[in-house]
């Protein structure tokens, strides 16, 4: 049996996060509503929730003034790395760093979503 990771990020901008999941990472927007969105994968629930539904009571109300993604990196695979890093480049889109061979044998490069998560 094979887990699905469900993941909540909580965006300043519903729509521009909307866009960059959409149209630069290439995962299907499953449903929207006005305050989130929920993008489904085979073994990953993403979804993007406007950080002004967060109450001033909830675990995450600092949210709004701290720092996104500190600690997380969301790692997505891609079956082809070269042709991926090519597409994101001509969209104009700034890739964090240029692709590297790690250590590990993955070639990868990093991006940052509109809120600052680590991809």
């Amino acid at each position: 049996m094979t887990a699905t990771i469900s993941l909540e990020l909580f965006v300043k901008d519903l729509q521009k996060s909307i866009d960059f999941y959409k149209n630069v990472l290439q995962l299907d927007l499953s449903s929207q509503i006005e305050n989130g969105a929920l993008f489904k994968t085979e073994n990953l629930h993403l979804l993007l929730t406007k950080e002004d539904e967060i109450s001033d009571n909830h675990d995450f109300s600092g949210i709004r003034t701290a720092r996104k993604g500190m600690g997380v990196e969301i790692i997505s695979a891609v079956p082809d790395v070269q042709n991926f890093y090519q597409r994101i480049w001509e969209m104009g889109i700034d890739a964090e760093s240029k692709r590297k061979r790690q250590a590990w044998g993955m070639t990868d490069f990093r991006l940052i979503d509109p809120d600052g998560d680590f991809l």
